[in-house]
């Protein structure tokens, strides 16, 4: 049997990943982690080389089972509630209040996460909304979590957390929103479901417009693993996708400036939000 990765076949496969899905993988980073899912999916599928199973992803690859296999394969889904809190915090003493006050009243407040990973994300977003309490007595607020891992997104319905996920709750909100299981935290059943969870691509125009229109946009840490065409093409869409005054919170080590000019930046305290 021929060696399933070779050099040239990584460049192969890096390339049409990147045109699919804007991921930007190197050589010297994912070569092995690659090299070790490819053998592993060969098996599964029983191709005996690398150009048989490039050709099935390529070309047999039908209902995209197969691509979406190579995503959950690839992709780092490394999160935990209440990471880099102070946004949240900005979320609902700053950004819902302006919203609120300009939005025309019986219209929800729409907030997306993207990428949501297995939900602690959105779900702080919900811990926070709970506990600050004002404003969703007054207007509904939707939230959409999405994500191109299809396995996280199954997780991230069933509200299933490790004790490492909950570490950063303060005690007296992870007791009052969790049940405690022998290995883990459980989120209380009036909570699961108040996200809706989907599996969609941000390079999917189509994908993405089907979403609608939203009022905020969290996208923590996800434009750091595309190059700079990606990460202007998503910043693009995610422009899009705002209602007018919308905005866009990236993570620490991301700057929208760098990226386009087309929103403001804003500094409330320590945090940048980028508005439309």
């Amino acid at each position: 049997m021929e060696a399933l990765l070779s050099e040239e076949n990584f460049y192969k496969m890096t390339d049409y990943i990147y045109r699919k899905a804007g991921i930007y993988l190197e050589l010297d980073k994912h070569f092995d982690k690659l090299s070790k899912y490819i053998e592993t999916r060969c098996k599964a599928i029983g191709a005996d080389s690398f150009r048989k199973y490039f050709y099935t992803l390529r070309f047999d690859d039908k209902d995209g089972a197969e691509f979406q296999a190579l995503m959950n394969g690839m992709t780092v889904n490394e999160t935990y509630f209440y990471r880099e809190k102070e946004q949240f915090e900005v979320l609902v003493e700053r950004i819902l209040p302006e919203l609120h006050e300009i939005k025309p009243k019986g219209q929800a407040l729409r907030i997306l996460s993207a990428p949501s990973s297995t939900g602690e994300e959105p779900y702080s977003m919900i811990l926070h909304i709970l506990e600050e309490a004002r404003i969703v007595e007054e207007r509904d607020i939707e939230i959409v979590g999405i994500d191109i891992d299809s396995t996280v997104i199954e997780k991230a319905k069933l509200g299933k957390y490790s004790d490492r996920s909950v570490h950063a709750i303060p005690p007296k909100v992870l007791a009052k929103y969790f049940k405690k299981r022998t290995l883990g935290y459980d989120l209380i059943d009036d909570l699961i479901g108040t996200v809706d969870f989907k599996v969609s691509n941000v390079f999917d125009r189509g994908d993405m417009r089907k979403l609608g229109k939203f009022d905020v946009i969290f996208s923590r840490n996800m434009l750091i693993y595309f190059d700079d065409a990606s990460r202007k093409e998503v910043a693009m869409t995610f422009y899009d996708m705002l209602n007018p005054n919308g905005y866009v919170l990236l993570g620490h080590a991301e700057y929208m400036s760098r990226i386009t000019s087309v929103f403001k930046a804003k500094k409330i305290d320590s945090t940048l939000i980028y508005q439309k």
